[in-house]
């Protein structure tokens, strides 16, 4: 029973390693906006306090962004790799008298 168990290590090894980048690649992308946000303060209001609002909104959009592209991503990849239904006349076998 275990003859098939090499692939399944390395198909669970990449998607470990797949996921890790995504959560990196998350990680990049919140240091990133709370920056720029931060940069946006620094010029235009230097003496306010940052607003935690603001900072929640900016979290909270990455995560529902970003595995609302990876999910869009992949429901584009998987319907080009589905073949296209053809309709019921299509498969029809043709008659003879029809040319």
């Amino acid at each position: 029973m275990q003859e098939h168990s090499g692939q399944s290590l390395a198909i669970a090894g990449i998607a470990a390693l797949g996921y890790a980048i995504w959560a990196a690649v998350l990680v990049v992308l919140l240091w990133v906006a709370i920056t720029i946000y931060a940069f946006v303060k620094w010029i235009g209001a230097p003496n306010d306090h940052p607003s935690a609002t603001t900072l929640l909104v900016i979290v909270v959009g990455l995560v529902t962004f970003w595995p609302l592209m990876i999910a869009l991503g992949m429901y584009a990849i998987g319907r080009s790799m589905r073949p296209f239904k053809r309709r019921r006349d299509e498969l029809a076998l043709p008659t003879e008298g029809a040319e």
